[in-house]
């Protein structure tokens, strides 16, 4: 079982990051310059309206649209001095009144962002949290003999008054001696946040996270990675300067990735990718998944298909459940859909057919790193089940409310098409005898390239001694594109 973390950064605009075991893509992340993600940076705002009615505020802390922060995301600190008794909203906080604030939810359309006034900073092996006082282990490191190891450790440290840790999943198997130097580190970090809070006006921003390549290698590079690939040498140089701190004894494993075939190409990924952004997945059996998102909730239909028929009904039906269980955990992933989920799985009658797809979905939930509750399947073969999400939807940053339909459905933006179309082009230039390449795109993809990537095509056209021609074509729907290649 081999697992690569391949890095596809070769795009300024757009960085596209996967987790791949035994050649099936498990993660996938992606941050456009088109859409900056926000969550996880600390700002110092101020209080523009105290709203007792929602038990809340918003919070002006620089963005375009003022930011929503519940009451019970308000630490104590804040309170103003009440000798009424009164705990609602407007008695404890007042409009003007200044805040440090955390992202936990990037602005979504129409919505600002969701705020917090807990801070948390993630090392590589714990969290640090300012103004708590709680020690934790993470609930993904099960292992009871290794959990007794860890609360130890953690409560032998002797931590500074206000503040709280969590041992993060990476911490499984951790030295004290590394939990020590990552908690060293986050308290110089909190040190320097607090003094500029203190010196900074509303709003500013002061702390900014990590670029996405970054945080994922913080975040999901395991003991179980057997080989990190990177198609940018800056990027590459980048993630080997911070490899070199947070874990010196796998640097051998980083490698610049020199192919001629694009990195996911070569690996056979987009497919996959392109996959992750429909509405139906097929499943190996013949089956299919339907997944369709709501604003108040996610709803996933289980369908039996073509699925090849066991010795009854209930039989086929049990084993397309199982099949679907398993990709339904992994699609809750990829695409991070998080609230409410609804499931309908095939009818089952066998109450032990039920229970073991219950178990099913719940192992393999285990590997998520976000929280999530499951429940029982219903009598009308409906599970409910709940997930936190833990980053901006997929389509946040590669998709822009489409003005055919009004909102209603969504298209790939102008340069996500575009990418997408130069990388078609990289690889028909790698086809033998071919002198001339014709490619025929929209209008706006057609600008895109000629105007933002004129050095990249001549590149392809020096390099391959080849002529290439754009052109628009205005008759083109947006997710339209033709290639005509001349011997």
């Amino acid at each position: 079982m081999t697992s690569k973390i391949l890095i596809n950064a070769l795009d300024p605009e757009e960085c596209r990051i996967a987790k791949v075991k035994d050649g099936q893509l498990e993660e996938f992340h992606t941050e456009s310059a088109a859409r900056e993600i926000t969550h996880g940076n600390i700002y110092k705002g101020i209080i523009t309206r105290v709203e007792p009615g929602l038990q809340s505020v918003f919070v002006d802390y620089g963005a375009e649209r003022h930011g929503f922060l519940q009451k019970n995301e308000i630490h104590s600190d804040y309170f103003q001095d009440n000798d009424s008794g009164d705990h609602s909203i407007n008695n404890i906080v007042k409009r003007g009144q200044e805040l440090i604030v955390q992202v936990t939810k990037d602005p979504v359309m129409k919505k600002g962002a969701v705020l917090t006034t807990f801070i948390s900073l993630p090392g590589r092996y714990i969290v640090l949290m300012p103004g708590s006082k709680s020690r934790g282990i993470s609930r993904k490191i099960e292992e009871e003999s290794e959990r007794t190891r860890l609360k130890d450790i953690i409560n032998s440290l002797k931590l500074p008054d206000g503040f709280g840790i969590i041992v993060r999943t990476a911490g499984g198997s951790c030295t004290k001696a590394r939990i020590l130097r990552d908690l060293k580190y986050l308290l110089r970090l909190w040190k320097n946040i607090n003094k500029k809070g203190i010196d900074e006006s509303p709003p500013a921003l002061l702390y900014k996270e990590r670029t996405l390549v970054l945080r994922s290698i913080r975040d999901y590079f395991t003991s179980d990675i057997d080989e990190v690939l990177i198609d940018d040498e800056v990027v590459y140089h980048e993630v080997k300067d911070f490899i070199h701190i947070i874990s010196p004894k796998h640097m051998r494993i980083l490698k610049f990735y020199k192919g001629e075939k694009p990195i996911f190409t070569k690996y056979q990924l987009e497919n996959q990718i392109a996959s992750i952004f429909e509405n139906r997945v097929a499943l190996k059996t013949g089956g299919s998944v339907v997944i369709e998102q709501t604003e108040a909730m996610v709803t996933i239909d289980v369908n039996s298909g073509k699925a090849i028929h066991k010795k009854s009904i209930e039989q086929t039906a049990f084993r397309a459940n199982i099949e679907a269980a398993e990709e339904i955990a992994r699609q809750l992933r990829l695409r991070d859909l998080g609230g409410l989920i609804v499931i309908d799985f095939i009818d089952m009658k066998d109450t032990k057919h039920k229970l073991e797809v219950e178990k099913t979905i719940k192992n393999y939930l285990k590997t998520d790193k976000a929280r999530t509750k499951v429940g029982k399947i219903s009598k009308f073969g409906l599970m409910e089940m709940s997930r936190q999400r833990i980053r901006p939807s997929i389509e946040f940053g590669s998709y822009v409310p489409c003005k055919y339909c009004k909102g209603k459905g969504l298209i790939p933006s102008t340069e996500t098409l575009g990418l997408g179309f130069l990388r078609r082009l990289h690889l028909e230039t790698l086809k033998n005898q071919v002198s001339a390449i014709r490619g025929i795109v929209p209008v706006e993809v057609a600008d895109y390239l000629l105007n933002k990537k004129r050095k990249e095509i001549l590149d392809l056209e020096l390099r391959h001694e080849i002529s290439i021609r754009i052109e628009g074509d205005g008759t083109m729907r947006p997710m339209e594109s033709n290639i005509v290649s001349e011997k």
